[in-house]
């Protein structure tokens, strides 16, 4: 009985996932993604749904609940901020709603940090990103009305997403994890070869040239945080001095002829508008430096003059700043980027740290990992601190899993695993 309840415990985890990683669903109930404004009540049912496992399971284990949750007070800090801007936001409702989906979300990613061991849940991962791999192809090749874009992107493949971008940062994400797993886990390993492989034939059919970079840069990035960091002072330093100049010469060369290599690849130097949007997102900021507009509320709320100005500026319908930061900021202002970045920097840094002292590697490794696809997916798009989103659940589940594996009090002692890090059950 234990087991069949831990078994439907795992698949309620699973469908979670795919729900805020983005459901087969969405092309047939938005018609193909070609309504603007679809009916997305299903969608709110479906999220409300994630918040309602969420908080049941939560409860059943409050007590460790509460020990993750003690972990990370600048997290707590950072909702908080979100919270409060509805005071100021330029729509008190609209801030009011996207904040409680922000918990929601938010509290799923601590679930996820109590319940389960790092492993464990890069396993449920992978089990949804597959079944979304599978669904990306089956309608592309089978309803290519549905799964390949329109108008300027008709050849790129968007699979069950709305957007050739989102399907490319998808997979980029998935290419991280089966590659982490490859390298960490004996265990099935074709298995994670096969998924990473599967992940990049989706990136570069999506076409999405950032998304492609990132995951050639977060592949990169497990050799250095999972070999180079670990070297002696005397080699590490010349080793990342090296490193960083020869990726400075890389930039350099990019810069200085980035027109000929955008170019080749169908882009421009404007990366596809959005070093138009950001002056006139920067003009915005500087209306509301300190304390920004509202969480959810620029773009999306009753009142859309700033998002009208912008669009107008720029001469096309932006849903965003196509900047995670920028956004933040226009969300929160300089106090929310500021306790953001504290709490990034924080994690980042104590991951560094703890990996020079081998404490609890693997977690420290992929909190490295995921933390710089995060930052490097951020400066050309916004999945920072979005509601109903798999980013921000694996971000609040990353560094939590991370925390939970620091020398305890000894009140917590015996309800901590010793090996793995991880709160009992």
């Amino acid at each position: 009985m234990r087991k069949l309840l831990l078994s439907a415990e795992q698949l309620l985890t699973v469908i979670c996932l795919i729900i805020y990683s983005g459901t087969p669903l969405d092309p047939f109930l938005t018609d193909g993604f070609t309504l603007q404004e679809g009916d997305r009540t299903i969608f709110r049912l479906l999220y409300t749904f994630t918040y309602a496992v969420a908080f049941l399971l939560i409860v059943l284990r409050w007590k460790k609940v509460i020990y993750v949750i003690s972990k990370n007070r600048l997290l707590w800090v950072l909702i908080v901020v979100c919270a409060i801007s509805g005071f100021w936001s330029l729509d008190p409702d609209t801030t009011t709603r996207r904040v409680f989906g922000l918990i929601g979300t938010t509290f799923f990613g601590v679930y996820l940090a109590s319940r389960y061991t790092l492993k464990e849940q890069l396993k449920l991962c992978t089990y949804m990103l597959g079944i979304s791999a599978v669904a990306c192809f089956l309608i592309v090749f089978l309803m290519p009305q549905y799964g390949l874009g329109s108008d300027d992107h008709a050849t790129a493949w968007r699979g069950i997403y709305s957007q050739k971008n989102i399907l490319g940062r998808r997979f980029a994400l998935s290419g991280a994890i089966f590659f982490f797993l490859a390298m960490t886990t004996r265990q099935n390993r074709w298995v994670s070869w096969l998924g990473y492989i599967a992940s990049g034939i989706l990136v570069l059919f999506s076409s999405s040239t950032t998304s492609l970079g990132n995951l050639l840069i977060v592949t990169g990035a497990f050799l250095v945080y999972h070999r180079i960091l670990r070297f002696r002072y005397t080699t590490l330093i010349p080793t990342l001095t090296f490193i960083g100049t020869i990726s400075m010469v890389f930039y350099a060369l990019f810069v200085t002829y980035a027109e000929q290599i955008l170019g080749s690849v169908g882009k421009d130097t404007t990366l596809t508008g959005r070093s138009e949007i950001w002056p006139a997102v920067l003009e915005m900021i500087e209306r509301k430096p300190l304390l920004g507009y509202g969480y959810g509320a620029f773009w999306f709320g009753a009142d859309t003059s700033g998002a009208a100005y912008v669009q107008e500026s720029i001469g096309w319908p932006a849903p965003t700043a196509h900047n995670g930061f920028l956004d933040l900021w226009l969300a929160v202002g300089l106090v929310g980027v500021l306790v953001f970045l504290a709490g990034f920097l924080s994690s980042f840094f104590r991951a560094i740290y703890l990996i020079r002292l081998n404490k609890i590697f693997e977690n420290n490794v992929w909190l490295l990992i995921y933390l710089t696809f995060v930052a490097f997916s951020n400066f050309t798009e916004t999945i920072l601190i979005e509601q109903n989103s798999i980013e921000w659940t694996l971000y609040v589940s990353a560094i939590l899993s991370s925390q939970v594996s620091l020398p305890l009090k000894r009140s917590y002692k015996n309800t901590i695993d010793t090996h793995t890090g991880q709160l009992k059950i």
